[in-house]
């Protein structure tokens, strides 16, 4: 398998943290599960069908050649037979709003057609262009024009990427920020909410799954309490409860479970078609 990921415009990079494609031969294996765990990263998937097998949800119905995928909260499956190639955008969290002036929370947890939210023909442009690089620069202008084609959120892009701003808001508490920018602490929710696509309580809960996501696989059985501790968790049945309602597994079974390869918070297994 091949895993790349293109670096993003300057003008950019505010919304998108990087560009990346994902290609593979897996003829030598039945069948390829992707277990995609919750995200606070939404992303675009572009699926190369004309040379390559498509991708297929957990209901067994293909996905569209070009689709976006929301924060998600939950676990979700995909599967893919013999060759695949995909091409991906990975989003910063507040990115689709800005993006498609859309209400973040309607596609939590959702892969709609990116022609259900813009009617365009990025698909069959990208469809055309076999070069991962050029696809870049076509998405890249894309991604420009919509972006600079209307207002963004300041506040939410400050607490998304300043370090302070985000010290205020450890833990989903907003009532610092709010103080800080002197607007009321239920107009931080909405506004937040409306912009990211979950509660600010939920999508912190979030960055510290991403966090063991990372951490994992470095520690050693029997110290997940102090794992849980570092993450800011009361105490390990919480962290375990967390991990478990955010990726079907428990910590212990995400350890034991080795993986073909991953693309952020999605991992590839391979499985014998039944």
């Amino acid at each position: 398998m091949k895993y790349h990921q293109y670096p993003v415009h300057p003008a950019l990079q505010n919304w998108i943290r990087y560009f990346w494609s994902y290609e593979g031969d897996t003829t030598a294996i039945n069948q390829l599960h992707i277990r995609s765990f919750a995200d606070c990263y939404p992303r675009l998937i572009f699926q190369d069908i004309a040379s390559f097998s498509p991708v297929k949800n957990g209901n067994g119905d293909i996905m569209p050649i070009c689709y976006l995928s929301g924060l998600d909260t939950k676990p979700s499956d995909g599967f893919w037979e013999s060759r695949f190639s995909h091409f991906g955008v990975s989003f910063f969290p507040h990115a689709l709003h800005a993006l498609f002036r859309i209400d973040a929370s309607e596609i939590t947890n959702e892969t709609p057609d990116i022609l259900a939210l813009d009617k365009t023909i990025i698909p069959q442009i990208l469809l055309a262009t076999t070069n991962n690089f050029e696809r870049v620069t076509i998405l890249s202008k894309y991604f420009y024009d919509r972006l600079f084609d209307g207002k963004n959120d300041k506040i939410i892009n400050d607490l998304i990427h300043q370090p302070l701003i985000y010290q205020l808001s450890i833990d989903g508490n907003l009532g610092n920020i709010s103080d800080y920018y002197n607007i009321s602490e239920r107009q931080m929710q909405r506004k937040f909410k409306q912009n990211v696509g979950v509660s600010p309580g939920k999508f912190f809960r979030l960055q510290k799954f991403e966090k063991a996501l990372k951490l994992l696989p470095s520690i050693q059985y029997g110290t997940l309490t102090q794992l849980a501790y570092d993450l800011g968790y009361a105490d390990q049945s919480h962290f375990i409860s967390d991990f478990k309602s955010f990726s079907g597994l428990s910590p212990y079974e995400f350890m034991r479970k080795p993986s073909l390869g991953s693309e952020s918070a999605s991992f590839i297994y391979a499985e014998q078609s039944s």
